[in-house]
């Protein structure tokens, strides 16, 4: 449905279950992620997840990405609308280690963020992203967002306390870039 140069968003389907599966029991894809603890997901649990997956869902929006060729490399999405104030928050998972590095995710978030702005019209994308994860970062300032602030030793992981950057994109901005 949106569509780059090097990925486009879908809908989830059926057939997607035993693929992210295996994007959520990998380590190095999930170490990033921003979740209370990192546990072993099982096909039911994804078949589960998969199943609240839907356009009618209110108040997230959830996308598969994959290549333009079809094969799903990750997802990303809208959650936590805010339709008083027009904000929502954002994450991207490159799950496929092939893919990473060579700007689907930074497509994929510029995909989200014409989605967010030009047809849920809100007016505000946040997002937090570990201090470590310097991808990521890198990825998000390079699509317009700005950090905003600093949460000091949020989250626990690999045995230490790490920072969460806050970070945020206005549609004003969006629409200057």
């Amino acid at each position: 449905m949106y569509e780059g140069k090097l990925v486009r968003l879908r809908a989830f389907e059926q057939s997607d279950v035993e693929r992210n599966a295996q994007f959520v029991n990998d380590y190095e894809t999930v170490r990033t992620m921003i979740n209370a603890f990192l546990l072993p997901s099982s096909i039911d649990d994804e078949r589960q997840w998969l199943s609240q997956q839907s356009s009618y869902t209110r108040g997230e929006y959830q996308f598969a990405v994959e290549t333009l060729d079809g094969l799903l490399i990750g997802r990303c999405g809208l959650t936590r609308i805010d339709w008083k104030n027009r904000i929502g928050d954002i994450g991207v998972m490159i799950g496929d280690g092939e893919w990473r590095g060579r700007g689907c995710g930074t497509e994929a978030v510029r995909l989200l963020c014409k989605f967010s702005f030009e047809e849920m019209n809100l007016n505000k994308l946040r997002l937090g992203v570990f201090d470590f994860n310097t991808a990521g970062i890198r990825c998000y300032e390079r699509c317009g967002f700005t950090r905003e602030g600093c949460l000091r030793q949020e989250v626990f992981r690999e045995g230490a306390y790490h920072d969460v950057y806050q970070y945020g994109l206005l549609a004003s901005e969006y629409s200057a870039l």
